[in-house]
Parts: C-alpha cells; sequence; structure tokens
C-alpha cells in the first residue's frame, strides 16, 4: 500500500514539471520578439514649398512726417485725419505777424545803408576830383621846378619840397576805391549789403514757410497740432502731420541673418491679417537693404531691413495693422516627403528612414534630402516609392527585423 502512494506522488510531481516547463517554453516563444507600437504613414509625391513668416506693420508705401522749421503760433489747421491730400496743399498757417514786421525792418536797414552808401560815394566823388585836379597841378609845377633846379635858378632843398609834395598827393590819390574814374564801394562796404539782403531773402522765404503744405499726395492719417499752440509745441512731440500714400501698403520686416541668403528680390509672398479673417493678399520682395542692423540691445545677433510690397489692396486693409508676411522662399515639386521626425541621422550627412513589411517587421533605408520646411522634408532613395509605409516616428532602438504593431495615420 505504501508503494502505490510513492508511485502516485511521483506521478504528480512529474506532471506538475511538464506543466512547468510547458508555460516557460511558452513565455519565452512570446516574448522573443516584443512588439512595439509604431505610427506609420503611406509615402506620396507631393509639392513643397519652404517659409519664412515673419511679422510687420502695414504702411503707405510712401509716408511723410510734416514738420516746420519756424516755431510760430498756429492760426489756422485746414485739414483734418482721412483727408485726402495732393502735393503742396496747405495743411495749417502760422502766425506771420512777427515775422512780416522783421522783413519791413531788413528792408529799411537795406534801404538806409543803401543811401548813406550813395552820400558816402558822392561826398568821396568830390574830395577824389579835388585831389585829381591837385595832383595835376602839382605835376605841372614840379616840371617846371625840375627845370629852374637843373639850371640852379631854385634850390636843391625847394625843389626837394615840392618832390614831397607831389608824392603825398599821387599816395592820396591811390588811396581812392575807384573804378573808370568814379569812386566805387570797398569790398567791405558790398558785403555788408551783401549779408542784409541774404538775411532779407531766408525771412522772405519763411514768410512763405508759414504756409505749412504737404509735400507728398496721400491721405492725412494723425493730426497732432492745435489752434494757439506753437508748430513746436504737437502731441507727445510728433509730427505735426504724417501724410500717407494708402493706395499702396508695403510691410518693412527684419529677416535674420541666418535665413538672409534665401531671400531674393521678387519672391511671392503671401500677406495675412486678422482684419482680413481667412484670406490673405499677394505681396512681393520689392527691396533687400544691402547692410544689416542689430536685432536688439542685448543681442549679437544681426537682421536685415527687407521691404514687401503688397500688390492688390482690398478696401477693408488698412495701414497700421499688424500683418504676418508668409515669403515663400523655395519650392519642389511632386517630390516624396516625410515628416522632419521620420528620419534619424547616421552621420553628418548620412540619413535613414524605416519602413514596413508585409509581416510587420521593419527596414531601414538611406535617404538623401532635399527640401526642408519645419513639418516636412523632401527624401530621395531608388528603393523607395509611392505608397510604401514608412514610420514617422522612429529611435535609436529600431533594428532591422524589429516587429512593430502598425498604427496607419493620414498626413495632410
Amino acid at each position: 500500500m505504501k508503494k502505490i502512494f510513492t508511485r502516485k506522488k511521483l506521478i504528480i510531481v512529474l506532471l506538475i514539471f511538464i506543466v512547468a516547463v510547458s508555460v516557460f517554453l511558452v513565455f519565452n516563444k512570446n516574448t522573443k520578439e516584443p512588439v512595439f507600437n509604431a505610427n506609420i504613414m503611406s509615402l506620396e509625391t507631393k509639392t513643397i514649398e519652404q517659409i519664412i513668416s515673419v511679422k510687420s506693420t502695414l504702411d503707405g508705401i510712401e509716408k511723410a512726417e510734416v514738420v516746420s522749421p519756424l516755431n510760430y503760433e498756429i492760426v489756422d489747421i485746414k485739414v483734418k485725419e482721412g483727408d485726402i491730400v495732393s502735393k503742396d496743399q496747405v495743411l495749417a498757417v502760422l502766425d506771420s505777424e512777427e515775422l512780416e514786421k522783421d522783413i519791413s525792418e531788413v528792408e529799411s536797414q537795406i534801404e538806409l545803408m543803401n543811401l548813406e552808401q550813395q552820400e558816402k560815394l558822392q561826398s568821396k566823388q568830390i574830395e577824389y576830383d579835388k585831389a585829381l585836379l591837385q595832383l595835376k597841378e602839382l605835376e605841372k609845377s614840379y616840371n617846371q621846378n625840375q627845370i629852374l633846379f637843373e639850371n640852379e635858378i631854385i634850390t636843391e632843398e625847394a625843389f626837394k619840397d615840392i618832390e614831397s609834395e607831389l608824392n603825398t598827393a599821387k599816395k592820396n590819390i591811390e588811396s581812392y576805391n575807384v573804378a573808370n574814374g568814379k569812386i566805387v564801394s570797398t569790398p567791405a562796404e558790398e558785403k555788408l549789403i551783401e549779408i542784409k539782403k541774404k538775411e532779407l531773402l531766408q525771412k522772405k522765404e519763411d514768410l512763405e514757410k508759414v504756409y505749412v503744405r504737404s509735400p507728398i499726395d496721400g491721405t492725412v492719417t494723425r493730426v497732432n497740432v492745435f489752434l494757439g499752440r506753437y508748430a513746436n509745441d504737437t502731441e507727445n512731440e510728433k509730427a505735426m502731420f504724417i501724410i500717407e500714400n494708402l493706395e499702396q501698403l508695403q510691410m518693412k520686416v527684419y529677416i535674420s541673418e541666418y535665413d538672409i541668403g534665401k531671400i531674393k528680390k521678387g519672391q511671392e509672398v503671401e500677406i495675412y491679417s486678422d482684419i482680413l479673417g481667412q484670406d490673405f493678399v499677394n505681396g512681393t520682395v520689392a527691396r533687400i537693404s544691402p547692410t544689416a542692423e542689430q536685432k536688439e540691445n542685448n543681442s549679437m545677433e544681426r537682421v536685415i531691413p527687407v521691404l514687401i510690397e503688397v500688390l492688390e489692396k482690398p478696401d477693408e486693409l488698412i495701414a497700421g495693422v499688424l500683418a504676418t508676411a508668409k515669403i515663400k522662399v523655395d519650392k519642389s515639386e511632386d517630390v516624396l516627403t516625410v515628416p522632419s521626425g521620420a528620419l534619424i541621422q547616421e552621420s553628418d550627412s548620412a540619413f535613414k528612414v524605416f519602413v514596413i513589411n508585409s509581416d510587420n517587421t521593419i527596414k531601414s533605408i538611406s535617404v538623401e534630402i532635399g527640401l526642408e520646411t519645419d513639418l516636412e522634408t523632401e527624401i530621395y532613395s531608388s528603393e523607395l516609392t509611392e505608397g510604401m509605409k514608412v514610420i514617422i516616428n522612429p529611435d535609436n532602438t529600431y533594428v532591422d527585423g524589429m516587429t512593430v504593431t502598425p498604427n496607419e495615420i493620414g498626413m495632410e
């Protein structure tokens, strides 16, 4: 009886061992090749564009800040914000009373200087004519006395006195400023009158400037002056008037020195603004500055000003609003692309992607890259064809032959 019990016990232990081994083998078989979830997409040919997006305000194609060189009281303001004006149209008038008084005084001074100068010239002319007559008489006397001296009729001392008088008369004649026998003003006297005349001319030009005029055709977008104030006493020390040509708009944007090499004159631009809703207007790169400037006071990065012209202006689009310019810097058509995260970099210039086989195993394919955008990258490989399934989220743990559970998602 004891032997039968021992045999049954041995059989039970053996059965337990066999079951344990079976469970162990099954477990090892199921965990030999771990399964990963992988998001995949189908390769397709498409067109991609590289875009540089920058923000700035929209301004008129031409803008003038109108100020006055004169600081007189404003007695008339002839325009208001929103008025359309033409070049040289009067915007405001300054008080001219003080300036007109100054002009009258300078004119009187010049007239007086001219009268005094004429009287002086007449007096000098009389003196000169007398001095000239005296010189002729002395010359005649000198010639006569020279003969007497040579014949020893008069003494040498007497002859020397006559000669000295003649030399003095000649020097006196030379002291006069004469032209063709007429006394004329000295250069210094003429200069004084010239200075006064220039002063008068400047004041007359200033008198015309009491009429503050628009330098361009455009729309009055800001009026910063008030009646009774002086021309320089403007709102927040701004220009008296802002005039803008709003028939065409533009944007001045600043491109990083790292991106400026991609910007070319004539490139297409899409311009978006909240005021347009979901719509946009077309623009073009019109001008690229030849010099860079500092981005910010505490930044070493340099930026380059770029002017973008708006090619069309809907009525609702106005100057002064914030807009986003999307500059189309490059474009590739009918190319295979993948999300940038689908690429694994093997070296500085070598990349690969993983494709999934029909049995859900994966395979790596080396690729060359082309145009890169913020979201997608153009890829080239003779092994890739449209419709192949590519893993879009691989990492360095992925190896050839690995089994994955695919999760196909659509990509726009």
